[in-house]
């Protein structure tokens, strides 16, 4: 059973990235609501928009293939957000090991950033 995106781990999750984000220089809010498809609102300017899901996971999930089949519902969700020239989106993944791993979902599927 996945545990809910309210619980106390999956809230820590999302107050790293936000964290990250402000260190980066974005300004950041929360997606409104538990069954929103995003956590995270970031933007820099006036020019980049993030719309972010931030999941967690307790085993380390070895290429974008089980990143795809283990958070298949968060991708869907985010593959129907809209699409803008100044707007990413993304998933975070962040692991046991205590480190994120970050993909860009397109239309199409999912891509790593480094």
């Amino acid at each position: 059973m996945k545990p809910s995106r309210c619980s106390r781990e999956n809230r820590q999750v999302e107050s790293l990235a936000r964290d990250l984000l402000r260190e980066q220089g974005y300004e950041v809010i929360r997606g409104a609501g538990r069954y929103s498809p995003v956590d995270l609102v970031a933007w820099k300017g006036d020019r980049s928009v993030l719309f972010i899901r931030t999941v967690r996971t307790r085993r380390d999930l070895e290429g974008i293939g089980e990143i795809a089949a283990r958070f298949k519902g968060e991708i869907e969700g985010l593959r129907r957000m809209p699409r803008l020239p100044y707007l990413t989106v993304q998933l975070w993944v962040y692991s046991n090991r205590r480190d994120w791993r970050f993909y860009t979902v397109h239309r199409g599927g999912i891509m790593e950033e480094r």
